[in-house]
């Protein structure tokens, strides 16, 4: 069989949670799969490939536009030359399709948070999104929660949609290398800087934290800012924090592990999230984690994490000081958090992908 693959956001070069999925997806179904024939549609990439010594084909569909990528050039490629099956693992699926065309929808965080995008952006997830539930074979998603928010706004069937969880390789690659702004224990937040995480909810967090405590704990903000970040940064000057905050901005794959691993606690209490892929590269790196009680976030850390309510800020705070006081509490999080993320791998997801797009 001729699998296709969208490849074109796990060839870009500064990847977030999406295109780290894509990336570990088809490197993974490359390792596991040598019966099928895979085909990567990537719109341009300038260096070397970063599936080098699995050897797939690589198509550059070239298009001289900055936009519609997909719908114009993939859609094209598909009337002419059609795979057996079509697996689109990190944006939205072409008009033109065949008809075995298993496409991944995340999560629908735009239409919980619409505020986060510009009307163009909006609007064509939305229609994006409703194309998939409609058109495709099967649709992949990442978490019970985002299954049932898809078959909730979408009203899309049920047996339509399978839950492919994500996972993290970060457990042969801890460094111990610190990162040379941060010269003083800290508690660590990576992701996206935006109101969605819940930037502000734990901004407010950390000043009750300082507040009532003697800590002498930094906390590290890692990762762009996005929608909301004038506000946070007023609430950080209100509350006299600048000299307790260190922003670090995108921070590239590499640098993660040693990053988490000089954490003693990685804060995650974000309001909304497809999985929390962050979670697991905590855990992996022996660093205790609290988190949202709720949706893809409490599914995914289970009873391995602390879990809070991402409104109650004085909650936070007092669960961030037993965690960062108690040293039994550390080491019971660690231990869990530890054989918690045994239990997902990119191999797993890979197989089971491919499972669904023979199917």
């Amino acid at each position: 069989m001729k699998i296709g693959i969208d490849a074109s956001r796990a060839f870009k070069k500064n990847k977030t949670g999406v295109e780290w999925y894509a990336y570990h997806v088809i490197k993974n179904l490359l390792k596991i799969d040598s019966d099928n024939q895979f085909v990567l549609y990537c719109d341009d990439f300038g260096g070397p490939t970063p599936y080098r010594g699995l050897d797939p084909q690589i198509k550059i569909l070239n298009w001289p536009f900055k936009y519609l990528w997909t719908q114009g050039r993939l859609s094209l490629e598909m009337l002419f030359h059609k795979p057996d099956a079509l697996f689109v693992p990190a944006s939205a699926m072409p008009i033109i399709h065949p008809k075995n065309t298993v496409a991944v929808i995340h999560d629908v965080g735009f239409i919980k948070y619409p505020e986060a995008y510009s009307k163009w952006q909006l609007r064509y997830l939305k229609w994006s999104t409703k194309f998939a539930v409609k058109h495709a074979k099967k649709i992949i998603t990442i978490s019970e929660f985002s299954k049932q928010e898809i078959i909730k706004y979408f009203k899309a069937d049920e047996n339509k949609i399978a839950v492919t969880y994500l996972a993290t390789e970060n457990q042969n690659i801890i460094s111990s290398q610190k990162n040379k702004k941060i010269n003083s224990p800290y508690i660590l937040y990576l992701g996206r800087l935006e109101k969605k995480k819940n930037i502000i909810g734990i901004i407010k967090s950390f000043a009750i934290l300082k507040q009532n405590s003697q800590l002498s704990h930094k906390l590290v903000l890692a990762g762009s800012r996005g929608y909301g970040w004038e506000e946070t940064e007023s609430i950080i000057k209100q509350n006299n924090l600048q000299d307790e905050i260190i922003e670090l901005g995108y921070i590239a794959e590499k640098d993660k592990p040693a990053l988490y691993k000089n954490a003693d606690l990685f804060l995650f209490p974000s309001l909304y999230e497809g999985f929390g892929l962050p979670i697991l590269e905590a855990m992996v790196s022996g660093t205790p984690v609290i988190t949202s009680n709720f949706g893809a976030m409490a599914e995914v850390a289970k009873d391995s994490a602390i879990l809070v309510d991402p409104n109650n800020h004085q909650q936070i705070a007092n669960k961030m000081k037993e965690v960062l006081i108690i040293k039994e509490l550390q080491e019971d999080l660690i231990k869990k958090g530890k054989e918690r993320v045994k239990e997902f791998s990119w191999k797993k997801c890979a197989k089971e992908t491919l499972s669904i797009l023979g199917d």
